[in-house]
């Protein structure tokens, strides 16, 4: 694929030193490549069954790095220096719709790591050999990238009734053809770093930790119904069923979505200590409920902090840490 346009320019940015580091665009950059090979295993132990069996190794080439052009840590360039690879096994088994019912599970277990050159580091980390004088650079290490998810497991069970199956009710058989599916998710969590409160010193290895693994179930229930020459029907379609809360994302700093409550008090302190002044009755900052002695006037740390506090705690608000909650959606559904 080729270089993101961002590498093909001039940058300055900070990293985990806050020494604001400058890293020289090279519109020369090729193009990242992988190479693929897989082995894939085909059986039917059944007229109704299949299963098949994979595994594949992906090689990464050319990926983007930073490299130093001297011995200043500044003075480096975007280059293709990086390389990764990615291995996984899977294994797919189905059954088809026989007799009303189907069901297809598959599984991945997948290692995918990768490189990340750093100029400032790879003139730090060498060493010299007191033997021979010579200049021995440590071996490059390959980290977990961040869609390196190592067990992903998916379930689809469907059925089908009968046009006749059913009770009967006033001649007619209310729940046939009625079509239903359940849709099972399990997959382990995805890597991330920790770095301590200031942000500026990792606390774990590059991509060292792991979030929380996760289960869903979904649910799909459709009625065809007559309506003329149209092919229609009714459905719910219910996502994430037990309204399971999954953590997609978390706080460098402490590893959790939230964070806790002293830090919380000290974002609130320290707002308030640069901002003490009063808030008058006609400022729209007024709280009513916060003005303890009715005076009209929101003054001293009695009535002002625990406003700072509150905005401490909106401001820290996972709101985008969790993903879907359980969603519930009825619908018609016409086919021409």
């Amino acid at each position: 694929m080729p270089p993101d346009l961002q590498f093909l320019v001039d940058a300055t940015f900070d990293d985990s030193t806050r020494t604001g580091r400058y890293r020289r665009g090279n519109p020369n950059l090729g193009f990242e490549s992988s190479t693929q090979y897989e082995f894939s295993l085909r059986l039917r132990p059944q007229a109704t069954t299949s299963l098949r069996l994979g595994a594949y190794y992906k090689r990464l080439d050319g990926l983007v790095s930073s490299v130093p052009l001297g011995v200043d840590p500044d003075s480096s360039i975007f280059a293709n220096s990086d390389y990764g690879s990615i291995t996984g096994f899977e294994i797919l088994a189905t059954r088809a719709i026989v007799h009303g019912w189907g069901l297809q599970v598959s599984y991945v277990l997948q290692r995918a790591t990768a490189t990340s050159t750093n100029a400032f580091l790879r003139l730090q980390l060498p060493s010299i050999d007191p033997v021979s004088g010579d200049t021995v650079y440590p071996e490059r290490v390959e980290y977990p990238l961040d869609y390196d998810q190592r067990h992903a497991l998916t379930a689809v069970f469907q059925s089908v009734v009968n046009p006749g199956g059913g009770p009967t009710l006033l001649g007619g058989h209310p729940l046939g053809s009625l079509e239903t599916a359940a849709i099972v998710r399990f997959a382990s969590g995805l890597p991330f770093t920790q770095t301590n409160a200031a942000g500026d010193t990792l606390v774990s290895s590059v991509n060292g930790l792991r979030l929380p693994s996760y289960t869903s179930l979904d649910l799909l229930i459709r009625k065809p119904i007559p309506l003329g020459s149209t092919l229609a029907s009714i459905y719910l379609d219910i996502r994430n069923f037990f309204n399971t809360s999954t953590i997609e994302s978390v706080r460098r700093d402490t590893g959790t979505p939230t964070l806790d409550a002293g830090s919380i008090e000290a974002q609130a302190q320290a707002a308030y200590e640069a901002h003490p002044e009063s808030i008058p009755y006609e400022s729209p900052g007024y709280r009513a409920w916060a003005d303890l002695d009715a005076n009209g006037l929101l003054q001293g740390e009695a009535e002002l902090l625990p406003l700072y506090r509150r905005a401490a705690q909106d401001y820290n608000t996972p709101v985008f840490s969790y993903g879907s909650p359980r969603t519930f959606r009825l619908g018609l559904e016409l086919q021409f």
